[in-house]
Parts: structure tokens; sequence; C-alpha cells
């Protein structure tokens, strides 16, 4: 084999090489750029998931709020309605 034909098979292998490298470098790019996507569906989600729990936590603390209200006041009338049996005006 001359200089000339190995020279022409190494410069072959080279360029063989470099459409390996760049096909790889595309597919890994591709990946990248599908992981960025599942990334951003995952980051909306549990930004969704927190808003939904602010929702249900402050529905709590209103429906907690709306019965210690209750209890307060149904406490104070039967409280006022002991006192009133007990202390009858005539």
């Amino acid at each position: 084999m001359d200089t000339k034909t190995v020279f022409s098979q190494v410069q072959q292998m080279g360029q063989e090489w470099i459409k390996l490298v760049t096909e790889q470098t595309s597919r890994f790019t591709a990946a990248l750029a599908e992981a960025e996507k599942f990334e951003k569906q995952g980051v909306a989600q549990a930004v969704s998931a927190v808003d939904e729990a602010g929702r249900v936590a402050k529905e709590a603390i209103n429906a907690g709020e709306q019965f210690t209200a209750q209890w307060r006041k149904a406490v104070t009338e039967t409280a006022q309605r002991t006192l009133e049996l007990l202390n009858p005006r005539a």
C-alpha cells in the first residue's frame, strides 16, 4: 500500500468519525430537549399541586373558623340560658 492510499484511508476514517460524533451530538441534544420538556411538565404539575394544596388549606382554615364561630355562639347562648334558668326574673 502506498502512502497516498494510506493517507486517503486515514482521511476517510477521520470523516466517518466526525460524522459519527456529529450524529451522536445531535441525538444527545435531542435527548436533552426531551428532558427539558419533561422537566417543564413536572414543574408545571408541581406548581399546580402547590396551588391546589394552598386552596384546600384555605378552605380548611375557613371551615375551621366557621366551626369555632358557631361553637362560641352555641356555648354563649347555652351559658346565657343557664343563667336565665338559675336566676329567673319574675
